[in-house]
């Protein structure tokens, strides 16, 4: 797989594969100055910082297109991007928006529009600058894409080098956090003249840029000489290795294959408690939390585009028994887009049980007394839960047939909307509905949005959210949003059963130090300060 190199980027080839290898906040102030504290202070202050190594991560997903990132959609391709690119917000450890390459902001509500002030002296690995103009092509790169966090902003206005406003098509509480946080920004340089080579490589203003890449198996990222922050990286190196099978992963690790990985398996959480250094994902009210449920293809031609059949399909699970046998009775249960006490989850609504009789009924009533037959679309790590839920379904007459695709595969099929039946739903159940639910239930949203029907009363409902600017009023309507999809008897199901929160665990070992793997976003994971001391 070679690719032809850009002159000071991030090149990938698969020339040779690493030793290690194995089988969405509310609307900021008028105002808003807080800036990220660059990762070497914090290292200096501990004063026990070493530079060189490399940092090896054993991880279940792969990434497609490592380096044009309007392309790289889902939240799993963000370890991959953050190695190499930055945003113009990120977040600390507390959930607070902070500055990266922005260092301050202003939203004009009445306007409306979003004016940046942009962090000095940054360049990216070819040399070019970062400034305005950098920003302004990024943010029409992202539109030419379809990506909805851009669709908003009407114009980008340079003022000079370090500022740039960006007008909206109309106020939306949730722009700031989505076109600050979900851009990852590109040297317009390599985009321009060499687009094919972000194919396999990066040209971004990160710590690390792209050596070697293989799809579905390896990515190995070095130091970026050219890296803003003095004196960082410390690390020589990381390579990120795609390894599917959880006991794998897991035997890799325990024999010092690889300094890190992750895992949501409560069998292999039990079994490395004590052998590494646990890291978990702090709440921090529903903050960076994702859950994991099933999700009907409602937009085809088949039994799911029946609010009534997508409700059948939740009473027919019972999510305790679920939970018993796969975690441990150890996960979060929710079934609204939120954990049960992040302030925009309903409690009023009516909630749902087990109940198969309830289920056969409504089926019955949408005109399927014998059932029917679908597909249940998922990858082979949660195959035994699906085989579960599958019979979960039989059992009322839902008759599953199991389609098993790599991770790849899933996740063109739920961008592209082309999946057939049901298939597992990832979400990240953050409390603005406006900014993470609209990423699914826009009409040309990031995720799922494609494969699912789009009813007026819920678009409506987001439309408000989005223009609401009194935080009291916007969490009422996002309650509402909720109970118009979530109620068991009268709610559309648009996304199906949610199961349980899904947080993502990090094991490593306690010689890695820095790696920021615990703060409530995976996309904030910055390697700039890591480093490792064995």
């Amino acid at each position: 797989m070679a690719s032809a190199a850009l002159a000071g980027c991030g090149a990938g080839s698969s020339s040779s594969a690493p030793a290690a290898s194995g089988n969405d906040a509310a609307a900021a102030p008028a105002a808003e100055t807080a800036e990220a504290a660059p990762a070497a202070e914090a290292a200096d202050a501990a004063g026990d910082a070493k530079y060189g190594g490399t940092l090896r991560f054993g991880y279940t997903n792969s990434i497609a297109t490592p380096g044009y990132t309007p392309m790289a959609t889902a939240n799993a391709y963000l370890y991959y991007l953050t190695a190499a690119y930055e945003n113009l917000i990120t977040y600390d450890d507390a959930g607070n928006i902070v500055g990266k390459l922005a260092t301050a902001w202003e939203v004009d509500n009445d306007e409306p529009s979003i004016t940046w002030t942009l962090r000095e002296g940054v360049q990216f690995a070819d040399g070019t600058p970062f400034n305005a103009e950098a920003v302004k092509f990024n943010i029409e790169e992202y539109q030419a894409n379809n990506r909805t966090e851009t669709a908003n902003i009407k114009s980008c206005e340079i003022i000079d080098d370090t500022h740039i406003k960006m007008v909206m098509e109309k106020y939306n509480s949730s722009t700031l956090e989505s076109v600050g946080f979900f851009v990852f920004y590109m040297s317009p340089d390599a985009v321009k003249n060499n687009r094919e080579s972000l194919d396999n490589g990066t040209c971004g203003t990160g710590p690390f840029q792209l050596s070697e890449f293989e799809n579905n198996a390896y990515a190995i990222y070095t130091k970026n000489e050219n890296y803003w922050q003095e004196g960082l990286p410390y690390l020589d190196s990381v390579e990120i290795t795609t390894v599917t099978e959880e006991a794998t992963r897991k035997t890799a690790f325990q024999a010092g294959e690889y300094d890190m990985i992750d895992t949501g398996d409560p069998t292999t959480m039990s079994e490395l408690d004590g052998q590494g250094i646990y890291i978990t994902e702090d709440n921090h009210n529903g903050m960076g939390i994702g859950t994991l449920g099933l999700i009907p293809n409602s937009a085809m031609d088949s039994p799911w585009a029946d609010a009534a059949v997508r409700r059948a399909m939740c009473y027919a699970i019972d999510v305790d028994a679920l939970n018993a046998a796969f975690r441990f009775g150890t996960a979060e249960l929710t079934d609204e887009w939120a954990t049960t006490g992040a302030i925009t989850y309903n409690n009023d609504l009516n909630h749902y049980k087990y109940d198969p009789e309830r289920a056969k009924e409504i089926l019955a009533e949408a005109g399927y007394p014998d059932g029917f037959t679908t597909n249940l679309v998922t990858i082979s790590g949660l195959s035994d839960m699906w085989t579960a839920i599958a019979n979960m379904l039989e059992a009322v007459g839902i008759h599953c047939e199991m389609q098993i695709v790599d991770g790849a595969t899933q996740n063109q099929m739920y961008m592209d909307g082309t999946w057939e039946g049901l298939m597992p739903h990832w979400t990240t159940v953050s409390p603005d509905l406006g900014l993470y639910m609209g990423r699914h239930l826009d009409y040309d949203g990031a995720y799922y949005a494609k494969g699912i029907q789009h009813p007026d009363k819920e678009m409506n409902l987001l439309e408000e959210i989005r223009g609401c600017a009194d935080p009291e009023e916007k969490h009422n309507l996002e309650r509402e949003l909720q109970a118009a999809i979530y109620d068991a008897e009268t709610g559309s199901c648009l996304f199906g059963r949610p199961l349980y929160v899904n947080t993502s665990t990090i094991y490593k070992y306690d010689y890695v130090h820095d790696d920021n793997a615990k703060v409530p976003f995976t996309a904030a994971w910055d390697l700039a300060g890591c480093y490792i001391d064995k």
